[in-house]
């Protein structure tokens, strides 16, 4: 069993990355890899509670994020200072997530084996 971190750092409006990162990481866990999972930068508004009645096709991957649990994947972080920077707070996030400041993500990054940016 690998660490295995997985950066999301792309906005849910302008590409697919974030389905395709939530394809990986669904397969990574079913494999049984410890994961470790960052969101920053706009990657952080894949976590946001997006307008139910918004026209936008991509964001219905984001209810794939509930399966988190059944697959044990349990250390899901969001940069603290990409929220701030987005005016988000963490009551406006969809799942649970430890906000952590850049220096504790530098540590959370040093004890992976594989870090995979998306």
């Amino acid at each position: 069993m690998q660490a295995i971190a997985i950066i999301q750092r792309q906005s849910p409006f302008n590409s697919s990355a974030g389905r395709e990162a939530l394809d990986l990481t669904l397969a990574l866990a079913a494999i049984e890899h410890q994961l470790t999972l960052i969101f920053s930068g706009d990657g952080v508004y894949q976590l946001a509670t997006l307008n139910q009645n918004c026209d936008f096709p991509l964001k219905r991957y984001q209810q794939g994020f509930k399966l988190f649990g059944l697959y044990d994947i349990e250390h899901i972080y969001v940069c603290q200072q990409s929220l701030q920077q987005r005016q988000l707070h963490s009551s406006d996030l969809t799942i649970p997530a430890k906000q952590a400041n850049p220096e504790q993500l530098q540590q959370l990054l040093a004890r992976q084996q594989q870090i995979v940016c998306i």
